[in-house]
């Protein structure tokens, strides 16, 4: 019985692997397939919607990051996520009654639905796009998704495992393919260039020392190639791989959180993202930090991963000759961050900034300008006059600002942008006061939920504590919290987070179904003449 729950539950995890890939290819034989494939599946979450759940998280990788236009990827997610949500519903009210059923689903619905309402009126106030409005409200609805996490999961371990399995198998496809992608690609080469042609034709090492006029060496930035490379998929991996080999007793998991997070620290340190590795860092630092204070008997184990962690690092930097890069942004990072503090002076005319450029050259001549640290300082003053200008209920989703953004060899252009490098202004910006003290209690919530007994807690919800604290620090530099799978995740520890006020409801299921739910046999009502039978056989017993 085991084995067969296990291999269900494999195979719908992998199924969903598979279908993510075919549907991330260009249209073709491929694709289409995927298609079928993503249709089956929905079909699958009708019969059996925890299966259809473990296979979703999987299907998210064939997403696109914020999307011009639903594509067929979008849909079949839609679909997929659809159904399990309906036939989560019906079990629900199968099982629980419904007046229980609201006491513990009807307050984030109702307060959820009152703060959007209240946003929308604000937005059209403030003559802001319905579609754009929509555009900023949809990655939000997806924090909804802990409905049906927490009706399928329930108060069963084991099934937040399989869970904590099939996002694993997501964080593995990005990392994995962004890394892939990076070396296949040939990304991680330098060269230089010649300012002086017009095409600016990349030269390699050999031709550059032929030409008196090439500069570099220089390296294309894998973020300027795919969205997905500024994922929080990245520094959750790292952080929560290493927590998870840390904790778990199991070899064979020990050994998968450690993958897990040399794969992801791979990932985060070919981005040359400051933002995602320092998150990632700060939290492994906290919770080593906590390990060395309550738990003595693990010291030792967590020295030699954090070492190898390091080791390990350092080599793939130097192995592919990325060292000057990261020394150069760390540098820079401190320069610029000083200077900008002190010298940022607020003001209503200034609404333009320079952003990062496409090429970046290995050693940054200290006369340069870290124009990611510049354009971060401008937004937030941006974000902050908008929140001043109407700070109880901000100025709604979807609002716009113009910010002109300048490459680093000199070419400059404006955009009307939506989004704000911060999750707090960003709030500010489009929600004020209300949304600021909302939002918080929903990104801090599973951070803060039983801190008390943060010494005794079981392993899954210590990984969900980093999980969700690496988002939120991450999400302080990177408009991440925007995107689908950063809510996805948040959805998923909230849904745990329920599964202890759904156990504390009354079941309406009578005896023969609650036997029938853990595999006994059912005692069905016995009929007069079998109770004369059992009557007359206990007196010839007698």
């Amino acid at each position: 019985m085991n084995e067969s729950y296990f291999n269900k539950n494999s195979c719908a995890i992998i199924a969903g692997s598979g279908i993510a890939i075919l549907l991330s290819q260009d249209p073709g034989a491929a694709f289409y397939i995927g298609a079928a494939g993503a249709l089956l599946l929905v079909f699958m979450a009708l019969k059996s919607p925890w299966h259809g759940l473990l296979a979703l998280f999987p299907l998210a990788f064939a997403m696109r990051p914020a999307p011009a236009s639903l594509g067929l990827q979008e849909l079949s997610f839609a679909a997929l996520l659809g159904s399990i949500f309906v036939i989560s519903l019906i079990k629900l009210l199968r099982t629980y009654k419904i007046k229980d059923a609201l006491k513990v689903f009807a307050p984030p619905l109702l307060v959820g639905f009152i703060i959007l309402g209240i946003n929308l009126s604000i937005a059209i106030f403030n003559h802001v796009p319905l579609s754009d409005w929509l555009r900023g409200v949809i990655p939000f609805l997806f924090i909804y998704a802990l409905i049906p996490v927490c009706i399928l999961v329930g108060t069963n371990e084991n099934r937040i495992r399989w869970v904590g399995a099939s996002v694993a198998t997501l964080i593995f496809l990005t990392a994995g393919y962004i890394v892939f992608y990076y070396f296949y690609q040939g990304i991680w080469r330098p060269y230089w260039i010649d300012p002086t042609d017009a095409q600016a034709i990349k030269l390699t090492k050999e031709a550059a020392l032929l030409n008196a006029n090439a500069v570099g060496p220089m390296r294309d930035r894998i973020t300027m190639v795919l969205a997905q490379a500024t994922d929080s998929l990245l520094p959750v991996g790292m952080a929560a791989g290493f927590v998870t080999c840390i904790l778990s007793r199991c070899k064979r998991i020990t050994a998968i959180g450690a993958l897990m997070s040399l794969l992801c620290m791979s990932a985060v340190l070919i981005t040359f993202t400051r933002s995602m590795l320092l998150s990632a860092l700060l939290v492994i630092m906290l919770f080593s930090a906590f390990i060395f204070v309550f738990h003595t008997k693990l010291r030792k184990k967590l020295s030699v991963s954090a070492i190898a962690l390091g080791l390990c690092g350092l080599l793939f930097i130097f192995s592919t000759g990325m060292q000057q890069i990261w020394l150069g942004r760390m540098s820079l990072l401190i320069e610029s961050g000083i200077e900008a503090v002190v010298n940022w002076k607020p003001s209503e005319e200034t609404k333009s900034a320079v952003g990062d450029g496409m090429l970046q050259p290995i050693v940054p001549t200290k006369e340069n300008a870290d124009f990611n640290v510049s354009s971060r300082v401008v937004e937030y003053g941006i974000a902050w006059d908008m929140f001043k200008s109407h700070p109880v209920l901000g100025n709604g989703l979807g609002v716009k600002h113009e910010m002109r953004w300048e490459t680093s060899n000199g070419e400059s252009f404006t955009q009307w942008v939506a989004y704000i490098h911060n999750w707090p202004l960003y709030i500010l910006m489009v929600g004020g006061l209300l949304g600021i003290i909302t939002y918080a209690l929903i990104l801090l919530g599973p951070i803060l939920f039983r801190v008390t007994s943060v010494r005794v807690e079981s392993t899954h919800w210590t990984i969900l504590r980093s999980v969700v604290m690496t988002m939120a620090i991450y999400g302080l530099f990177f408009a991440v919290f925007r995107l689908i799978t950063f809510n996805l995740l948040l959805a998923t520890a909230w849904g745990i987070i329920l599964t202890q006020a759904l156990s504390r409801a009354p079941k309406i299921q009578n005896n023969d179904r609650k036997r029938a739910d853990v595999g006994a046999p059912s005692v069905s009502q016995a009929s007069p003449m079998q109770n004369t039978a059992d009557h007359n056989h206990t007196e010839l017993q007698a």
